[in-house]
């Protein structure tokens, strides 16, 4: 099948399983099959389709968090099972065989018990709630990378993976508040065991994130949720995971913003193509011609490149076979009235436009303090993330001095006013302020997104 015609087929089945509401049975089935392998997978799939659905969600966060608490409060609303790996290790202390000794050994100095320990224990409960058919919260497991591998082996892979996350001085005040309990109370050097622990906690969780980074989803933790809101949250990434059609998302901010990390995250998230227009001006540059010539003069001096170039560009990439198969989102595109105009000539109907705003004066202060190592390319937020040997070469980019970052923000404003006056896009634009953490600017536009697909 060539690209056309599989392109063709893909919108076909879309639309078919979409408007016959049966796109999420038909993606559990074909999950199913890709993880257990059945040698016969006709019966196996006429079995799977008799057996009563049934979800599973991983909640990991913080030692001394009120994970446990906030676990068992989403499964008496959602009426999933709780199961915490806490409680299964505390049951299996009380058999006092030689194996709760060596749990007791690792818990009495304050460390992770070990993995194939865990495993063991967590696998016989996950089997039996599997075969019991029962949906379940899992909550604490898996904590480390050995842990997650080891699952996905197994084939137990989870609906949704919520993580609990704070700042590394708030879990190291989490580990110092545990380290307080009877259990622990003889222990010495208190806060040098809460700092390592932390670290170790912060190193495990960077490891497991890259194992789940298409089934975890973030929040903060030092937030206080309504609790319909979080299952709420939980409800779309178990039933609504991923936007079904080739989307079509539009990101726009001042410099600064945050915006192309947004844009990466979500195509990385939900397997769009990443579009940069200063990506495809560096493309053009590169290639040594007159027009990339024009095009990197006008970016050195802080000016926009002309409208007609930066259409093609965007024509050309917007037409290739992975955008369409995939979906795009266009991080810093339109930049202009023209630019917006030609929306309708590229034939772009957006699904989502995506506003970062945030105040001039915070925008000028992120950019002005910005320095670039002009060997390695490298940005720093501020001199102070450099190390001595680097700091004397650092330089301020050409389009982040203050008058640039002037006029850059006032054309932002511009365009800013020229799309709320655009009734057309009112129904698909979505805001969110640029003065929030990174974090909350991607959880909150991956929550809006899954919710109105």
């Amino acid at each position: 099948m060539d690209q056309a015609n599989k392109l063709q087929y893909q919108q076909q089945v879309e639309i078919y399983l979409e408007r016959n509401k049966v796109y999420n049975i038909f993606e559990d089935l074909l999950k199913a099959l890709i993880i257990k392998k059945p040698n016969d997978p006709i019966q196996f799939l006429i079995n799977k389709l008799q057996e009563p659905e049934t979800k599973k969600i991983f909640v990991i966060g913080p030692p001394g968090s009120k994970l446990l608490e906030l676990s068992l409060t989403l499964a008496e609303y959602m009426n999933f099972h709780c199961v915490s790996i806490g409680d299964l290790i505390e049951k299996e202390l009380s058999k006092k065989s030689e194996l709760s000794q060596q749990i007791q050994d690792s818990l009495d100095k304050f460390q992770y018990v070990n993995d194939e320990i865990v495993i063991n224990i967590a696998l016989n409960q996950m089997q039996h709630l599997e075969n019991e058919k029962k949906s379940y919260i899992f909550e604490g497991f898996p904590k480390t990378r050995v842990q997650g591998l080891t699952f996905q082996k197994e084939g137990i892979i989870p609906d949704a993976f919520l993580i609990l996350e704070m700042s590394e001085e708030k879990i190291y005040q989490c580990c110092l508040k545990k380290l307080e309990t009877e259990a622990l109370s003889k222990l010495n050097n208190k806060e040098e065991l809460a700092r390592n622990h932390s670290l170790e906690y912060q190193l495990n969780l960077k490891q497991v994130k890259e194992i789940y980074k298409n089934q975890y989803f973030s929040v903060d933790g030092e937030k206080n949720y309504e609790l319909e809101d979080m299952a709420q949250r939980l409800k779309y990434k178990l039933y609504n995971n991923a936007p079904t059609r080739a989307g079509r998302i539009i990101v726009i901010g001042p410099p600064g913003s945050g915006r192309s990390t947004l844009a990466k995250h979500l195509c990385q998230r939900y397997g769009f193509v990443y579009i940069s227009t200063r990506e495809l001006i560096s493309n053009l540059v590169n290639q040594k011609g007159s027009t990339g010539k024009e095009a990197f003069e006008k970016v050195n001096k802080g000016d926009l490149v002309d409208d007609r170039i930066i259409n093609a560009l965007i024509k050309e990439r917007i037409n290739q076979t992975d955008c369409q198969l995939q979906g795009y989102v266009l991080d810093g595109y339109p930049k202009t009235e023209k630019q917006l105009e030609s929306l309708n000539e590229l034939n772009i109907q957006p699904t989502l436009i995506v506003i970062i705003d945030a105040a001039d004066d915070i925008i000028l202060r992120r950019l002005t303090q910005r320095r670039t190592d002009p060997i390695t390319g490298r940005v720093y937020n501020s001199l102070d993330e450099a190390d001595k040997e680097v700091k004397s070469r650092l330089i301020i980019a050409p389009n982040e001095k203050r008058d640039v970052v002037q006029l850059r923000l006032k054309r932002w404003d511009d365009l800013k006013q020229l799309i709320d006056g655009t009734p057309k896009y009112a129904s698909v634009i979505f805001k969110t302020s640029g003065d929030s953490t990174l974090n909350n600017i991607i959880e909150s536009v991956c929550y809006h997104l899954e919710k109105i697909n």
